[in-house]
């Protein structure tokens, strides 16, 4: 009891100590009232307070000064609020630093895995529900283990209803994805990607045309009434999205597809070592609904990955693996880790004759030849009339 009383009165000097409060005047004297602090409890893993904002207090004032309560608990910390009631959690057990990528069950249409959080459950989500994902980080924080980890999981789980188009722009990661049952093509020239971008901007065309014949709004309504002609899903990935930064034929495709995509089944994983703002920028950055910041090099690029605003601040970030998991709110967790080794074994049983099906004509995928270049590729999908 005593202990609550000092945890509480701990609380209260912090908004002293920032001067959170509302100023009032009362028979000629000023006053100020603090938030008040109704509940202190102590768990297993984190300390939870409740308190409420004074009448007439701006909650934005709360925001300004949130940075006292890293100065007073330390940074691991979870603040929630609607304006007037708040709760703060003080997390006091250590995170996991690292731990091997294990396949749990997954739920959802297309299940994304993330990682664990502060109490070490494990977080996904479904990009189906919320689509489209950006992935950014320096080099070495552990973002291309976790592309790594996103895909092969998805692989394994859900190989027979997604088909995946995977452009490599660094040639140095998918390449044991080749092959994989599901994996429609494997890029690693623009050219490449290019003429996959042609097919699937084909393919959504054709898709809008038959959800506009049946009268329906989503791909998943169309499978369910016509069960024999049912569509898969596509996940198109771009690693290192930022070298096609002067493609802008290219990118356009890309930012349709962050348009359009989620009522088609269409959906986009971009990644890059460093955000460019240059790249994200307009609808297609809008459109990525979910972001993983890995460590970044300053608050201003973390801000251009997470939005400006956001009191997390990825250039913090301490170990690989580490990142911030935005989606409805933003969350610190631990992404598993997966080598080059494990995932090759996870995935050799899956290993099949590939193909990738571009307009009528099935090309297989290690034969990409004769290929237009991406001016024709992009001039004839213009002339499609499709935009």
């Amino acid at each position: 009891m005593i202990k609550g009383f000092l945890m509480k009165m701990k609380l209260r000097n912090a908004f002293k100590q920032a001067d959170l409060s509302h100023s009032y005047e009362k028979n000629g004297n000023r006053f100020k009232r603090y938030p008040s602090v109704n509940i202190f409890e102590e768990n297993k893993d984190y300390l939870f307070y409740s308190f409420y904002l004074p009448l007439g207090m701006n909650p934005t004032d709360l925001k300004k000064k949130e940075y006292v309560l890293s100065q007073v608990f330390g940074s691991r910390y979870e603040l929630k609020g609607d304006g007037i009631r708040y709760t703060l959690k003080i997390y006091t057990n250590e995170p996991e630093t690292k731990f091997d990528f294990e396949l749990p069950e997954l739920t959802g249409r297309i299940p994304v895995l993330a990682g664990k959080d502060q109490l070490g459950n494990m977080l996904s989500f479904d990009m189906v529900e919320n689509p489209h994902l950006l992935i950014a980080g320096e080099t070495g924080s552990g973002k291309s283990v976790t592309i790594r980890m996103i895909l092969t999981a998805l692989i394994l789980a859900k190989r027979s209803e997604i088909d995946f188009y995977l452009a490599d722009m660094k040639r140095s990661e998918f390449h044991l994805f080749r092959h994989c049952e599901g994996v429609q093509a494997v890029m690693t020239k623009k050219e490449e990607l290019a003429l996959c971008l042609s097919h699937l901007r084909k393919e959504m065309k054709l898709r809008g045309d038959l959800l506009d014949e049946t009268e329906l709004d989503h791909i998943d309504k169309y499978n369910s009434k016509y069960t024999s002609q049912k569509k898969k899903y596509i996940i198109l990935c771009i690693d290192e999205v930022a070298l096609l930064k002067k493609e802008t034929k290219l990118m356009d495709v890309v930012e349709e597809i962050s348009c359009i995509g989620r009522a088609l089944g269409i959906f986009l994983i971009l990644s890059m070592q460093r955000p460019d703002s240059k790249v994200l920028e307009g609808q297609l950055k809008n459109n990525l609904t979910v972001r993983y910041a890995f460590q970044h090099s300053d608050k201003i690029n973390s801000d251009i990955t997470l939005g400006r605003g956001t009191k997390e601040d990825a250039s913090k970030l301490e170990r690989p693996g580490q990142f911030y998991f935005k989606n409805q709110s933003t969350v610190m967790v631990q992404a598993p880790f997966l080598t080059m080794e494990r995932a090759k074994e996870l995935l050799e049983p899956y290993k099949v004759r590939p193909y990738i099906d571009v307009g009528a004509e099935i090309i297989e995928q290690d034969d990409f030849s004769p290929l237009p270049s991406i001016e024709e590729v992009s001039d004839e999908s213009k002339g499609s009339g499709d935009s």
